[in-house]
């Protein structure tokens, strides 16, 4: 019996191990001047890279790359040089971004910028809280976002103008990293009730809920892919930062990096079969994409 489980144990090792070289084999590295990144996304249908970055000690800005022009450098997105910003997301049609920028300690808001009208829409809660994680809905209308109001931090919902605030979740633990299916009805996200964050899929209008994952370490950034089947996320379950990918109903979970540094902040590329993400190595800090195996795999269990 011993013999054959250290059978089963190598013959699972060896496949997450090949799984993992197929996705580095035909990794694309986007960026090079090693600085401190987060928060990748790719728009315009594959087209543009949008990141944050440390531009300076004290200042966070976002940064967008032309992906199609070799010797293209990254631009600043905003003219304004004044305020973090991080965590941004774009509505379906890109015509609208939204993002967490912050002034001062423990002085922030959430803006929802209309790129077309050229004006802001700024959201406003009682406290002075982070607003963090915002995500459009796949009809455009409204944004959903994190914020501590009243206790931990809830799940809320505005309109583009950033009224009508009606609150999504009322759970123990912190609630982050919204995320939906393609047809609105459902969402993915993360919250650390069982003392640690685990990640689950509820019903947008409802409560009903399932649990996705269950480790003793983390597991957070959970994103769902274009076509609504697979969940991009981030797990500490093997004692370092690395990048997982799963079904939607957290079955079939695979590892994607294997690295003694950080990989972190996944994000999937607009043709749903890649994965842009911020990776560590030597100490850099850069934006790589990767593929995304198919198939079936089997899971190594935690550390």
């Amino acid at each position: 019996m011993a013999r054959a489980y250290g059978r089963s144990w190598s013959i699972a090792f060896a496949i997450l191990t090949l799984l993992t070289f197929i996705a580095a084999a035909g990794e694309q590295r986007l960026t090079s001047d090693g600085s401190n990144k987060r928060d990748p996304l790719i728009i315009a249908n594959g087209q543009t890279l949008i990141y944050c970055v440390d531009a300076t000690d004290d200042l966070i800005r976002a940064y967008s790359l032309d992906l199609d022009d070799a010797s293209a450098e990254p631009i600043p997105l905003f003219d304004d040089d004044r305020c973090h910003q991080t965590e941004l997301a774009y509505s379906p049609d890109e015509r609208f971004v939204s993002f967490s920028e912050c002034t001062a300690n423990l002085a922030g808001k959430l803006v929802i910028r209309d790129l077309g009208a050229k004006n802001d829409a700024v959201i406003s809660h009682s406290g002075r809280g982070a607003y963090r994680t915002p995500v459009f809905t796949p009809d455009g209308q409204r944004v959903i976002y994190a914020f501590a109001e009243k206790g931990p931090m809830q799940l809320w919902s505005v309109n583009l103008e950033g009224k009508d605030k009606k609150q999504l979740t009322e759970t123990e633990g912190l609630s982050h990293w919204p995320s939906f299916t393609p047809d609105g009805q459902r969402m993915v996200y993360a919250n650390s009730r069982e003392n640690n964050y685990e990640i689950y899929i509820r019903d947008y209008q409802g409560t009903a809920e399932e649990r996705l994952t269950e480790n003793t370490l983390m597991d957070i950034r959970p994103r769902l892919s274009p076509d609504g089947s697979r969940i991009c996320f981030v797990s500490t379950r093997h004692g370092n930062y690395e990048i997982y990918v799963m079904n939607v109903d957290g079955s079939n979970v695979i590892r994607l990096t294997d690295s003694e540094e950080r990989d972190d902040f996944p994000s999937w590329h607009p043709d749903g079969e890649q994965i842009v993400y911020v990776s560590e190595r030597d100490g850099r800090k850069d934006i790589y994409l990767m593929p995304v195996p198919k198939g079936k795999s089997i899971e190594v269990s935690a550390k």
